[in-house]
């Protein structure tokens, strides 16, 4: 092994207190196996040496128990510890490695490792869990076949599916499948969130107009509420975004109440990679053997406990921790709206006949063919519109998109979140999957929000009644899509 004649931390490592003491933690992705170790222990001792190299000191100036320690001879072999001539560079927009299987770069994910291929830790994520037979994807995606069975032996109900829908791509499709291809009796159900954009509100009134089976219920918090809540989030976690979890919150009791017996909402595979892949693989660690999921009844109530009861995160550096910070934020802004959704569960925990819907998902990877076809597939038969200037095929619905992802970015870049910018990650993975071509992704990456401050960051704030200080005061935060309520349990 050689020894660093100057040591310094690799890129992206730094030191962290944690409620255990010193950690080292990583902001990015790397190389399986070493993606799960990006949290490492260390002592006092050893942290205080660490957080001090910046490449001008010796090796031979460091102390003699530091430079001997095992732990600290184990971080050189692991490249934890580098040499200041073998220290990464940060990337730029112009000089970045980009993988050369989807369209993930190291300038949008700093940090992210590459294979001697140039494979990008992603794209080896997923390859590895195809190659270990545990393929990825969320745990209660479900097929026509279930969805058709369900159906036929629901009496109970007016209702075999209820789809929280936005009016953006995803959802559109998601309720033209199940009522018009399937031919289920679907409530449609949307939470009229403040910055859904003007065309997919139309969106969403042409479809009930084009599917006449399909019944439509709308809730609509106070703008007063709403406001403040927002402008709460912004200052709890650093964005004001309250979706998903407004429409868990107020809808799951209603589909308990109406004896529906499924939920479904518009978000594909792709937008739960992370979570299905990298997280998935992390809780069952190096080389084991990954548990048996739950039943569809457990996995429903835990990812309700995690939207209503999250506890502090365990792991205050992991993957999942700025979800957790998310539900937890909004559960002490919007407390009161939380009743019904907490009498469900405690109904369901006392009596395991207590009736809960199931939470499912379709398989989007295959249904969709590509994006471009689901889209146009949506316009033609449910005369979907794309809002007015947005180029893009992901996030349809909503006007403060690039503000999420703007801010998830400087988050990340500036090592405040171990939590990677969610849009890039999507994108990515659908190449991977074989949703866009390569060409495609990078046109859409080129769309997102991680270029530049958004146009609608100043409107935005001055909405909420924020100030420029405020924003920079508090920082940026995580948006994450919901199906981690396993992964935030790790």
């Amino acid at each position: 092994m050689r020894m660093p004649s100057h040591p310094v931390l690799q890129y992206r490592w730094a030191v962290r207190d944690s409620r255990e003491g010193k950690v080292l933690v990583y902001y990015g992705l790397r190389n399986p196996p070493r993606h799960h170790d990006a949290i490492l222990a260390v002592t006092d001792v050893l942290a205080e040496s660490l957080a001090g190299l910046d490449g001008t000191a010796s090796l031979d100036s460091l102390p003699q128990a530091v430079r001997e320690s095992v732990d600290f001879l184990r971080l050189i072999e692991q490249q934890v510890v580098v040499d200041r001539t073998d220290r990464r560079q940060p990337s730029t927009a112009v000089r970045k490695q980009t993988c050369t299987r989807c369209v993930a770069d190291d300038h949008l994910l700093p940090g992210l490792e590459f294979d001697e291929d140039g494979v990008c830790a992603f794209c080896q994520c997923y390859e590895q869990a195809a190659r270990t037979g545990q393929d990825g994807g969320p745990r209660n995606m479900v097929d026509d076949a279930a969805l058709l069975s369900i159906a036929a032996d629901n009496k109970d109900s007016r209702f075999d599916v209820m789809v929280l829908c936005t009016g953006g791509k995803d959802s559109t499709y998601l309720l033209w499948y199940l009522a018009e291809k399937l031919g289920l009796r679907v409530l449609a159900a949307s939470w009229n969130m403040p910055y859904t954009n003007d065309t997919c509100r139309r969106n969403i009134r042409r479809s009930l107009e084009l599917l006449p089976s399909v019944e439509f219920v709308e809730r609509t918090l106070p703008r007063s509420v709403s406001r403040d809540a927002m402008r709460s989030q912004f200052r709890n976690v650093g964005l004001p975004c309250l979706c998903p979890a407004v429409a868990h919150i107020l809808f799951f009791p209603l589909a308990a109440e109406e004896r529906i017996p499924v939920v479904m909402q518009g978000v594909e595979e792709v937008q739960l990679a992370v979570m299905s892949y990298v997280m998935r693989s992390l809780q069952a660690g190096n080389g084991q053997t990954r548990p048996a999921p739950p039943s569809i009844r457990e996995q429903t109530l835990q990812f309700l406990e995690m939207t209503a009861h999250t506890p502090e995160p365990a792991n205050p550096f992991s993957l999942a921790a700025e979800f957790i910070r998310y539900q937890r934020s909004i559960r002490s802004i919007l407390d009161p709206i939380y009743g019904p959704l907490d009498r469900l569960i405690t109904r369901a925990r006392r009596d395991e006949a207590a009736f809960v819907p199931q939470f499912l998902r379709l398989k989007t990877n295959s249904l969709y063919g590509t994006w471009r076809a689901a889209t146009e597939l949506m316009q033609k038969e449910m005369d979907w519109k794309m809002p007015p200037g947005h180029k893009g095929l992901l996030h349809t619905s909503c006007r403060i998109e690039k503000v999420k992802d703007y801010c998830q970015y400087m988050r990340f870049r500036n090592m405040r979140s171990t939590f990677f910018p969610q849009s890039i990650v999507e994108v990515s993975a659908g190449v991977a999957f074989g949703l866009l071509s390569r060409e495609e992704g990078l046109q859409e990456v080129a769309e997102l929000g991680y270029h530049r401050e958004p146009e609608v960051m100043s409107e935005l704030l001055g909405d909420l009644g924020l100030s420029d200080d405020d924003r920079h005061g508090h920082g940026e935060t995580v948006y994450s899509l919901c199906d981690c309520a396993s992964a935030c349990r790790g």
